[in-house]
Protein backbone atom coordinates (compact mmCIF):
# COMPACT_ATOMS: atom_id res chain seq x y z
CA UNK A 1 0.00 0.00 0.00
CA UNK A 2 2.84 2.41 0.74
CA UNK A 3 4.32 1.75 -2.70
CA UNK A 4 1.20 3.05 -4.42
CA UNK A 5 1.31 6.25 -2.37
CA UNK A 6 5.01 6.71 -3.10
CA UNK A 7 4.37 6.19 -6.82
CA UNK A 8 1.64 8.82 -6.75
CA UNK A 9 3.98 11.29 -5.04
CA UNK A 10 6.72 10.56 -7.62
CA UNK A 11 4.31 11.16 -10.52
CA UNK A 12 3.09 14.37 -8.87
CA UNK A 13 6.66 15.66 -8.39
CA UNK A 14 7.57 14.65 -11.96
CA UNK A 15 4.57 16.47 -13.44
CA UNK A 16 5.25 19.60 -11.43
CA UNK A 17 8.89 19.67 -12.48
CA UNK A 18 7.96 19.36 -16.18
CA UNK A 19 5.73 22.43 -16.04
CA UNK A 20 7.32 25.17 -18.14
CA UNK A 21 4.61 27.24 -19.75
CA UNK A 22 4.41 30.59 -18.02
CA UNK A 23 2.29 32.38 -20.61
CA UNK A 24 -1.43 32.05 -21.26
CA UNK A 25 -2.97 33.84 -24.24
CA UNK A 26 -6.60 34.16 -25.24
CA UNK A 27 -8.07 35.95 -28.26
CA UNK A 28 -11.63 37.22 -28.05
CA UNK A 29 -14.13 39.42 -29.86
CA UNK A 30 -15.06 42.80 -28.39
CA UNK A 31 -18.60 44.02 -29.02
CA UNK A 32 -21.41 45.78 -27.19
CA UNK A 33 -21.77 42.80 -24.82
CA UNK A 34 -18.64 44.05 -23.03
CA UNK A 35 -20.68 46.99 -21.70
CA UNK A 36 -22.39 46.44 -18.36
CA UNK A 37 -25.35 48.50 -19.60
CA UNK A 38 -26.11 45.76 -22.14
CA UNK A 39 -26.67 43.19 -19.40
CA UNK A 40 -28.74 45.40 -17.09
CA UNK A 41 -30.71 47.01 -19.95
CA UNK A 42 -29.88 50.57 -18.97
CA UNK A 43 -29.57 53.40 -21.49
CA UNK A 44 -26.03 53.96 -22.66
CA UNK A 45 -25.05 56.14 -25.65
CA UNK A 46 -21.93 54.02 -26.17
CA UNK A 47 -24.10 51.10 -27.32
CA UNK A 48 -25.11 52.99 -30.46
CA UNK A 49 -21.58 53.62 -31.70
CA UNK A 50 -19.58 50.91 -30.00
CA UNK A 51 -16.34 49.99 -31.75
CA UNK A 52 -16.10 46.34 -32.69
CA UNK A 53 -12.80 44.55 -32.72
CA UNK A 54 -10.67 41.98 -31.01
CA UNK A 55 -8.48 41.77 -27.97
CA UNK A 56 -5.65 39.64 -26.73
CA UNK A 57 -5.58 38.67 -23.08
CA UNK A 58 -2.07 37.73 -21.98
CA UNK A 59 -1.51 36.30 -18.51
CA UNK A 60 1.77 35.20 -17.01
CA UNK A 61 3.15 33.60 -13.89
CA UNK A 62 6.94 33.48 -13.81
CA UNK A 63 9.08 31.73 -11.21
CA UNK A 64 11.38 34.03 -9.21
CA UNK A 65 14.48 32.77 -11.03
CA UNK A 66 13.01 33.94 -14.35
CA UNK A 67 11.25 37.06 -13.08
CA UNK A 68 14.47 38.60 -11.71
CA UNK A 69 15.95 38.75 -15.25
CA UNK A 70 14.24 42.09 -16.12
CA UNK A 71 11.64 40.60 -18.44
CA UNK A 72 9.75 42.30 -21.26
CA UNK A 73 6.86 41.05 -23.35
CA UNK A 74 7.09 41.72 -27.07
CA UNK A 75 3.61 41.32 -28.53
CA UNK A 76 3.60 41.20 -32.34
CA UNK A 77 0.15 41.21 -33.94
CA UNK A 78 -0.46 40.75 -37.66
CA UNK A 79 -3.81 41.86 -39.04
CA UNK A 80 -5.83 40.71 -42.04
CA UNK A 81 -4.56 43.65 -44.10
CA UNK A 82 -0.99 42.29 -43.56
CA UNK A 83 -0.01 45.23 -41.36
CA UNK A 84 1.78 44.51 -38.10
CA UNK A 85 1.83 46.18 -34.73
CA UNK A 86 4.44 45.52 -32.06
CA UNK A 87 3.89 46.41 -28.40
CA UNK A 88 6.59 46.12 -25.74
CA UNK A 89 5.48 45.75 -22.12
CA UNK A 90 7.80 45.64 -19.12
CA UNK A 91 6.93 42.81 -16.74
CA UNK A 92 6.61 44.50 -13.34
CA UNK A 93 4.94 41.71 -11.40
CA UNK A 94 5.68 38.02 -11.29
CA UNK A 95 2.01 37.13 -11.72
CA UNK A 96 -0.23 39.40 -13.77
CA UNK A 97 -2.32 39.82 -16.91
CA UNK A 98 -2.62 42.46 -19.61
CA UNK A 99 -5.37 43.13 -22.15
CA UNK A 100 -4.44 44.48 -25.58
CA UNK A 101 -7.41 45.94 -27.46
CA UNK A 102 -7.44 46.20 -31.24
CA UNK A 103 -10.74 47.90 -31.97
CA UNK A 104 -11.87 48.19 -35.59
CA UNK A 105 -9.16 45.71 -36.63
CA UNK A 106 -9.16 41.96 -37.27
CA UNK A 107 -6.32 39.87 -35.87
CA UNK A 108 -4.90 37.32 -38.28
CA UNK A 109 -2.13 35.92 -36.10
CA UNK A 110 0.15 36.90 -33.23
CA UNK A 111 3.32 36.03 -31.33
CA UNK A 112 4.25 36.87 -27.75
CA UNK A 113 7.92 36.68 -26.81
CA UNK A 114 9.36 36.99 -23.32
CA UNK A 115 12.77 38.65 -23.52
CA UNK A 116 15.22 39.04 -20.65
CA UNK A 117 17.58 41.94 -19.90
CA UNK A 118 20.22 40.47 -22.24
CA UNK A 119 17.74 40.50 -25.17
CA UNK A 120 17.51 36.70 -25.11
CA UNK A 121 14.13 35.15 -25.88
CA UNK A 122 13.31 32.97 -22.88
CA UNK A 123 9.78 31.95 -23.89
CA UNK A 124 7.47 32.27 -26.89
CA UNK A 125 3.76 31.78 -27.45
CA UNK A 126 2.72 31.69 -31.10
CA UNK A 127 -0.71 31.54 -32.67
CA UNK A 128 -0.95 28.35 -34.73
CA UNK A 129 -1.01 30.39 -37.99
CA UNK A 130 2.06 32.46 -37.07
CA UNK A 131 4.78 32.47 -39.71
CA UNK A 132 7.62 34.76 -40.61
CA UNK A 133 6.42 37.58 -42.87
CA UNK A 134 8.10 37.62 -46.28
CA UNK A 135 8.79 41.10 -47.60
CA UNK A 136 8.47 40.74 -51.39
CA UNK A 137 9.80 44.23 -52.17
CA UNK A 138 13.00 43.51 -50.28
CA UNK A 139 13.35 40.13 -52.00
CA UNK A 140 13.01 41.75 -55.46
CA UNK A 141 15.82 44.20 -54.68
CA UNK A 142 18.09 41.40 -53.46
CA UNK A 143 17.39 39.23 -56.51
CA UNK A 144 17.68 42.03 -59.08
CA UNK A 145 21.23 42.84 -57.97
CA UNK A 146 22.44 39.32 -58.78
CA UNK A 147 24.03 38.36 -62.09
CA UNK A 148 21.86 36.45 -64.54
CA UNK A 149 23.34 33.10 -65.46
CA UNK A 150 22.71 31.13 -68.61
CA UNK A 151 21.95 27.45 -68.87
CA UNK A 152 24.70 25.01 -67.99
CA UNK A 153 23.31 22.32 -70.28
CA UNK A 154 24.85 22.14 -73.77
CA UNK A 155 22.36 21.29 -76.46
CA UNK A 156 23.46 19.80 -79.76
CA UNK A 157 22.47 21.78 -82.85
Amino acid sequence: MWRGGAGFVMVLVFCMSCYKDHLYVQQEWVDCHFLASTHVHSPDPRQECFSLGERLLVAWKFPNALFCQNLRLIVTVRFWDQSEEQIVTTVQKRWQYQAYDFLDRKILTYRIQVVNGYDEVVETWEHHFWTKLIDLDRKREEVSSQLIQGSVIDRPN
